[in-house]
C-alpha cells in the first residue's frame, strides 16, 4: 500500500482494515503496532460512545461486522481478535454487499411481499467505498439471498481519489511557489491535507469547485509556508481521476464475463459508498444498466451498517450459498458440505467427515479436489463447477485399489474458513488446507416485518 500511497501517515493510519491479515506491523510515529490493536483502538471508542447514548444501556458487547468481499480468511480471524480487545464477540460477519442489498429490501412496506416476488432473481450490487471496491451479483432462492459471484479492487477505494486530488493540489501550489519542497512538510501536515482532499471530493460532488485552505504547511520560512491556498474544479477532479473510474466501472463487464451473464440479465444495480455520489460514476453506472435499472442508494454511505443493525436485529443467519464437493474418481462431483447450510454464529463450527478408499495407487498420491457449482442451483454433473482447492496425500504406493482407507474432515469455523485434512490410516500422512473464500447466502425468507 505504500507504493500507493496509502496506509500511514506521520499518526494517522487510513483504512487500517486493509493491513489485517498481514504479519507485518504498522509504524505509527516511530512505534510499531499490529494492525488488530489500531483497529481494536477504533472499535473500542465506536463501543464506548455507543455505550453513552444507549438509552437502554445496552452493553454492546456483540456485534455483527461487514467486511468486504475480498477479505480473507485470516483477516477475518484477526479483526475478530480486535473485537475481543475493544471488548465486543462477532457474532456473525457479513459482506458488505449482502448488507446493503437486506437494508434496501428492509424498507420496503411489506418486506415479506417484497422478498416473495424477488424469487430467482439477479441483483448487482456495486459498492464503491473509500477503502475498496466491491462487486456481489445475488440471487434470491428458495428465500434465500445468494451470492453467485464477486469482485472486488482495494486499489481504486475513495482514498485512491483522496490521493489523486493531494497530486494535483501540489501541483497547483508547486505552480504559484515554484521552489516549494515537498520534503519539508510539517509532521501533520500531510493527514490534514489529505483530509482537506477528501473534503474536497465530498464537495466537488454537489459543486463544480471546492477551496483547499491550510496554514503551517511547510517547515520553512516565506508564504509556501504558511498558506496553501488552491482552487480546485470538477473538471480537474475527473481528468486526474478518470481512470480510476474507468478501471472501477471495467469491474463490471469483468464479473458478467466471469460469470457468463450479460447486463441484461441484471434486474437492477444497487450502488451504494460514499464514492456513489460521484457524478463521472453515476453516469458511467446510467450507460451500463441505463435510468430504470439503476437504484442509487438514497444513504449510500451508511446503508452497510443499516443492513448490518437489521441483520442483527432480525436475528438472520448465513448459509452457504453453493454446496463443498469433492471430485470422485469416476469424474463424479459429491456433496460433502450442503448448499443452504446454516454457518456457525460466533463460538460455533460445522463439522463434516467422510470416509473413502484409494482408488489407484500407482503413482503414490490420493488426490482430492474440492470444487463448487458455478451458479446457485445448478448442481447437476454436468453443469460447470469452479476449484477451491486440492490435496495431494502421500498413499502406499502397492496396496491394491481400494484397500487403503482413506478419511476427510471439514471443520468450518466462526470465521468462516472451511479447514479440510486428509488422512490415510495405513501410512498416518495427514495433509491440510483452508479454503478462504466460501460463498454465503442470507436466510431472508424467515424474516418477519416489525
Amino acid at each position: 500500500m505504500s507504493d500507493i500511497g496509502l496506509g500511514v501517515f506521520g499518526d494517522i493510519v487510513r483504512s487500517p482494515k486493509m493491513f489485517l491479515g498481514s504479519p507485518a506491523g504498522i509504524n505509527v510515529g516511530g512505534v510499531v503496532r499490529k494492525a488488530s490493536d489500531i483497529v481494536a483502538d477504533i472499535l473500542r471508542f465506536l463501543r464506548e460512545e455507543a455505550v453513552k447514548t444507549s438509552f437502554r444501556a445496552n452493553p454492546f458487547k456483540s456485534a455483527v461486522i461487514t467486511i468486504p468481499v475480498n477479505m480473507r480468511g485470516e483477516a477475518r480471524a484477526e479483526l475478530r481478535v480486535a473485537a475481543l480487545k475493544a471488548g465486543m464477540e462477532i457474532h456473525q460477519f457479513i459482506h458488505e454487499p449482502l448488507a446493503a442489498l437486506y437494508a434496501y429490501f428492509r424498507r420496503s412496506e411489506d418486506f415479506r411481499r417484497t422478498i416473495s416476488s424477488l424469487e430467482k432473481r439477479v441483483f448487482l450490487v456495486f459498492d464503491w467505498g473509500g477503502g475498496t471496491l466491491d462487486l456481489t451479483l445475488c440471487q434470491m432462492r428458495n428465500g434465500v439471498l445468494m451470492q453467485i459471484a464477486n469482485a472486488g479492487d482495494p486499489d481504486v477505494g475513495g482514498d485512491s481519489f483522496d490521493l489523486r486530488l493531494l497530486r494535483l493540489a501540489k501541483e497547483k501550489h508547486s505552480q504559484k511557489y515554484p521552489n516549494v519542497d515537498w520534503t519539508l512538510m510539517q509532521p501533520t501536515a500531510e493527514s490534514r491535507l489529505i483530509q482537506a482532499c477528501e473534503d474536497a471530493k465530498i464537495r466537488l460532488s454537489e459543486h463544480d469547485g471546492a477551496t483547499l485552505d491550510l496554514t503551517d504547511i511547510l517547515a520553512v520560512s516565506g508564504p509556501e509556508k504558511d498558506m496553501l491556498n488552491v482552487k480546485l474544479e470538477r473538471t480537474e477532479f475527473e481528468n486526474v481521476a478518470h481512470d480510476l473510474v474507468v478501471r472501477g466501472l471495467k469491474k463490471i463487464e469483468q464479473l458478467l464475463e466471469r460469470t457468463g451473464l450479460s447486463s441484461g440479465s441484471i434486474d437492477f444495480c444497487l450502488a451504494t459508498g460514499g464514492m456513489i455520489s460521484m457524478p463521472a460514476i453515476q453516469d458511467g453506472l446510467r450507460g451500463v444498466f441505463g435510468m430504470s435499472r439503476l437504484r442509487i442508494a438514497e444513504n449510500a454511505a451508511c446503508i452497510i451498517s443499516e443492513g448490518a443493525a437489521w441483520i442483527a436485529h432480525d436475528r438472520v443467519c448465513l448459509k452457504t450459498a453453493k454446496p463443498v464437493e469433492i471430485l470422485h474418481a469416476d469424474n463424479s462431483f459429491v456433496e460433502i458440505v450442503p448448499s443452504g447450510a446454516q454457518l456457525p454464529f460466533a463460538g460455533e463450527t460445522i463439522n463434516k467427515r467422510m470416509d473413502m478408499y484409494c482408488v489407484d495407487p500407482s503413482d503414490g498420491f490420493a488426490k482430492f479436489l474440492f470444487a463448487r457449482p458455478k451458479f446457485p442451483g445448478l448442481e447437476a454433473q454436468g453443469d460447470e463447477r469452479i476449484p477451491y482447492a486440492h490435496i495431494s496425500l502421500p498413499v502406499d504406493t502397492v496396496a491394491r485399489p481400494l484397500f487403503e482407507r482413506l478419511k476427510l474432515n471439514i471443520l468450518i469455523d466462526e470465521d468462516l474458513i472451511a479447514k479440510v485434512e486428509a488422512f490415510s490410516e495405513m501410512s498416518g500422512e495427514r495433509r491440510e488446507i483452508a479454503i478462504h473464500d466460501l460463498e454465503f447466502g442470507l436466510n431472508v425468507g424467515g424474516t418477519f416485518d416489525g
